[in-house]
Order: C-alpha cells, then structure tokens, then sequence
C-alpha cells in the first residue's frame, strides 16, 4: 500500500516510527508533506521516506490512503489545494479534533473517510486511537488503517458522535495529567526533594497508577475508587490530601476541563 501523511508533526512522527518498527511498511511507499522544511528534513533524517512540500503531490504519490495530520484550524486553509487531488480510491484517515466525516465528505468531494483521534502516549507506542468510519471504507484498507495505528497503541472502534468527547477525556488529557505532575513534583520540592527526585517519583507514581487502574478495569470493572481507598487509611497522611482537594474543587475543575475542551471542539 502506498500511504501518505499531510502534516509532519507529533502523530505523524509517532505512526511513523510504530509501522517501520513494526516493519509495516517500506519507506519507499510513504509520502509526507508540510509546509515547514525543518520538519520534513527531521523526518527525512528520521525515516528516509518521499517528503514534499506541496500536499498536492502526496495524493499524487500515495494512491492507497493518506492521513490527514495537521490542526483543524490549519485545515480550513488547505482545503481548496488538496480537495481536487483525491481520487476515488483513496481513503482519507482524518486525526482533526472536531471535524466530522460529514463535513469532511463535503469539503474533500469524497466518500471514503475514517476518523481517528489517538494521544499522545502513541510517541512511545502507548497511546490508545478511537476510529470512526462511514459506511463507503473498503475492508481492506479499513484493516490496514487498524494494523497502522496498532503499532503505536490500543484501538477501539467507536460510534461518531462518541469521538469529540474521546478527544477530551483522551486526546486532550495527557496535558492535565503533565500539569498535575508538574504540580506534584513541585509540592516534592516545597517539602524539601531536590527536582530530579521529585519528578522521578511523581512520574512513576502516575505511571504506575495508571497502569494499575487499567490492568484491575480490564480485569474486573474494578472502580477507581475502591483504589484509591486502599491508600486512604482512617486519620491518616492521604485522606488529608484527598480532603484539601476536594475543598478546592479537584474534581468539578477537571469535569470543567472536559466540558470546556469539548464544547471548544463543537465549535471547530
């Protein structure tokens, strides 16, 4: 299959190095276009694929699928330049927050369209993809879409209208979870951890917690909160914290998060 990417960014950087990790595709059928030349020549340097700044000829050159991998706001402005190059072949693989297979059908003049939305853990092959797909995908490359984003993570096949709530609760997340780190670490060091330290056991602590969380989700629907229970002891050092967050609203300020990223995400 001969694939391409528009945009050179974080995610096509991360699919990249799963599927040639994975020896799912050769370079010599990869194309990737972007209007910054820095950013190709890293993933020339990176991958040795076709890079291109023109998106143009990416459509040209990958005659099987191409992803769409650049913010939805930079969309809007290359939408006339890249919608008369797609032909009716090609799968279109969008990664865009807010843009619907709907709107994309309309804007691109094409059928064949799958929505993806993965995170950014995918950059060290942990990332989790929610798919979407309309009813004109083709078996075959709708496989090999899956077999693509396997490679840096889980994928989960999902009705539509779930996926603008997906990019909040997975696609957006990680940056609360780096900034609730970073806010860790610091009350390590108010408390007298020298910073490598501090971060070093913040960043295993959510690590670990995550991990944990998933395995005994996965296992048996076991509830965060039975969890975080079992590190509460009566009159204890925990439950202390647990009551200073909850007086400053711990959690109705990340419900306000997602609700607040989700209704931006309507408005793209």
């Amino acid at each position: 299959m001969k694939i391409g990417f528009i945009g050179a960014g974080n995610m096509t950087n991360a699919i990249l190095t799963g599927v040639f990790k994975s020896n799912i595709l050769n370079k010599e059928d990869v194309f990737v276009s972007n209007k910054t030349e820095k950013k190709l020549e890293s993933i020339k340097n990176n991958f040795d694929c076709n890079i291109f700044t023109n998106n143009q000829e990416v459509f040209k050159k990958a005659k099987d699928i191409v992803f769409i991998c650049v913010k939805p706001q930079v969309f809007d402005s290359i939408v006339e330049e890249i919608k008369g190059s797609i032909n009716d072949n090609q799968l279109v693989v969008s990664i865009m927050a807010g843009k619907t297979i709907e709107y994309l059908q309309e804007v691109l003049d094409t059928k064949n369209i799958i929505r993806v939305m993965p995170n950014t853990p995918c950059l060290i092959g942990a990332g989790i993809s929610a798919v979407a797909k309309n009813e004109n995908v083709s078996e075959d490359k709708y496989n090999e879409v899956i077999k693509i984003l396997k490679a840096v993570g889980e994928v989960v096949e999902v009705e539509e209208k779930y996926i603008n709530a997906i990019t909040q609760v997975s696609g957006a997340s990680p940056a609360w979870i780096f900034m609730m780190i970073e806010a860790l670490a610091d009350g390590g060091v108010d408390c007298g951890l020298p910073r490598d330290l501090a971060y070093k056991f913040a960043t295993n602590a959510v690590y670990g917690s995550g991990k944990l969380a998933k395995e005994k989700y996965n296992e048996n629907k076991t509830h965060p909160s039975v969890l975080k229970d079992m590190v509460t002891s009566p009159a204890g050092t925990t439950i202390e914290g647990v009551r200073v967050l909850e007086e400053n609203g711990f959690r109705g300020a990340i419900i306000d998060a997602v609700l607040a990223a989700y209704a931006r995400s309507m408005e793209l």
